[in-house]
């Protein structure tokens, strides 16, 4: 893992340089002349790496020569502000929760309208698993937060970059494959067909952020993540233990508790009933009584004084 920060557009050039893709850093065309950009990056394996990028207003370009870069592909998710790019005859402004693709080898503008910051993720050009006329047709075209395969590789991206250094190369490698299906995947979904995963760490975080986005669905079941993915509900239980994560239905149940005991936090506490709906329970006997066995309260006495902090 490297860090680097630069206090002046000359000293961010450098940085891009050496850790990025050669670029000319230049002022904005109207706001602060000061400047100020922190970059913290981290390689899974030596196809792909993860950084957290915050930079002030400034322009960024590169003349497209072939000769003084690998060819890289990136994608940036920003996490605030907003971003222009410029890249194969197409614009693209990606702005809090959007992501835009470019690559090292073209001619490529990239602008920070406001101050920003944002996850990063590199490819090498190398990379046979993601396929040319895919990259090319999703360069500098924005991708919308609400987009499904975005929303599972940022997910993911955010813990892996900040632990990619402490796994080991075997490790390492799964995860850098799961990055790449994952990518391919949301490169595929952009134009239409939708190619889902098949390893086991990125179809199991396909598979869970599916039944995220369903947790108010009491009915959603195994069988349910089977039939959405085409599959048993045998190979669902096996691909969430190949990736060594929990059986599925004890993900949904325990990520149903979890926004469970959020809720009942929050300022404007809902009754028990609503919160009961909100997480996906058929009814409130059997919310208390997963809530009970989960946090030693009920729902009604949790976080009430007396009762002590329930484990979480």
């Amino acid at each position: 893992m490297f860090t680097a920060v630069a206090s002046s557009f000359d000293e961010w050039s450098a940085i891009a340089d050496t850790g990025f893709v050669p670029l000319r850093v230049r002022p904005p065309v109207t706001g602060p002349s000061g400047f100020h950009g922190e970059i913290t990056g981290c390689p899974v394996d030596g196809r792909v790496g993860v950084s957290r990028i915050a930079a002030a207003p400034c322009r960024m370009t590169r003349s497209g020569s072939t000769d003084d870069a690998p060819d890289t592909l990136f994608l940036s998710i920003q996490r605030s502000g907003a971003l222009r790019v410029t890249q194969a005859g197409r614009v693209a402004r990606a702005v809090a929760g959007e992501a835009v693709l470019y690559r090292s080898r073209d001619r490529l503008s990239l602008v920070c309208e406001e101050s920003t910051s944002c996850v990063t993720v590199q490819v090498t050009g190398e990379c046979a698993e993601l396929g040319g006329a895919a990259v090319a047709a999703g360069l500098a075209r924005t991708i919308p937060a609400a987009t499904p395969a975005l929303r599972v590789l940022a997910a993911t991206l955010g813990p892996l970059g900040r632990t990619a250094g402490d796994l080991d190369p075997v490790p390492a490698a799964r995860m850098s494959s799961a990055v790449l299906e994952m990518l391919g995947a949301l490169l595929g979904s952009l134009g239409g067909t939708e190619t889902l995963p098949t390893g086991p760490v990125a179809l199991a975080a396909t598979m869970q952020r599916f039944v995220l986005d369903h947790l108010t669905d009491p009915d959603i079941s195994v069988d349910t993540v089977a039939r959405r993915f085409g599959v048993s509900g045998r190979h669902v239980t096996r691909v969430f233990a190949d990736a060594g994560r929990p059986p599925p239905a004890t993900f949904l149940r325990e990520e149903r508790l979890r926004r469970a005991a959020r809720l009942l936090d929050g300022e404007h506490r809902p009754t028990v009933a609503a919160v009961a709906a909100r997480c996906g329970f058929a009814d409130t006997t059997t919310f208390t009584r997963a809530f009970r066995r989960r946090y030693g309260v009920t729902p009604g006495a949790w976080g009430r004084p007396g009762e002590g902090s329930p484990r979480r």
